[in-house]
């Protein structure tokens, strides 16, 4: 309900409206969780699930599929470890921790949205890693994790649009510890969770 304002000097009343998503005055509408302004929610689907397969490889092993036109996704490590997340496109171009090398913690462009890689303190904080992202994305992105030690179960959440419903792809017809394809010359240890910067393989 508009606001009623009064201004005892001029003796007389404004009425102050609010604009819409629709960018009328006097609107209501509001944009919904799904991006559709004056949506009821149910235009879209909440993705959802927590990885917890038992791993035995070091190296990448992938965790879910991020659909095409994915919004407000959430990937996060359950508890610290050190293990690392690892993001890439379905084309092929590493967008976090790829080809064996860690990045810092900050803001990376990838499937056309920009996803926030937050590393907490490695000493004062017990929370794990985690991808955030606003999305809509423009292409299928995988995640994937660096193993290194038992996995403390990875988070997953995204919005899709309800008329392109798509079940998450958790590689149930995979035998865990099958690697992908990425182009690894050595198998090696990934340094320590202190590292906080770039390590090519070739320092490693």
């Amino acid at each position: 309900m508009p606001a009623v304002v009064r201004c005892w000097k001029q003796k007389s009343y404004f009425i102050l409206q609010s604009i819409g998503c629709d960018d009328y005055l006097g609107s209501d509408k509001v944009i919904d969780k799904c991006g559709i302004c004056g949506g009821d929610n149910t235009a879209c689907k909440v993705v959802s699930g927590v990885f917890k397969h038992t791993l035995t490889n070091l190296g990448y092993h992938k965790i879910v599929e991020i659909p095409e036109g994915a919004t407000k996704i959430n990937i996060t490590e359950m508890s610290k470890s050190n293990n690392y997340l690892a993001l890439r496109s379905r084309s092929g171009r590493s967008i976090i921790n790829g080809n064996w090398a860690i990045d810092r913690p900050g803001r990376y462009e990838g499937g056309g949205t920009m996803f926030t890689y937050k590393r907490p303190n490695e000493i004062s904080s017990t929370a794990g890693e985690s991808f955030l992202a606003d999305g809509p994305t423009n292409e299928v992105l995988d995640v994937y994790m660096i193993h290194q030690q038992p996995n403390p179960g990875i988070h997953y959440e995204y919005i899709i649009p309800g008329d392109n419903v798509i079940s998450p792809q958790l590689l149930a017809h995979r035998r865990p510890g099958k690697m992908p394809p990425f182009p690894i010359t050595k198998h090696v240890l990934l340094p320590n969770k202190l590292m906080e910067k770039s390590v090519p393989l070739s320092s490693v």
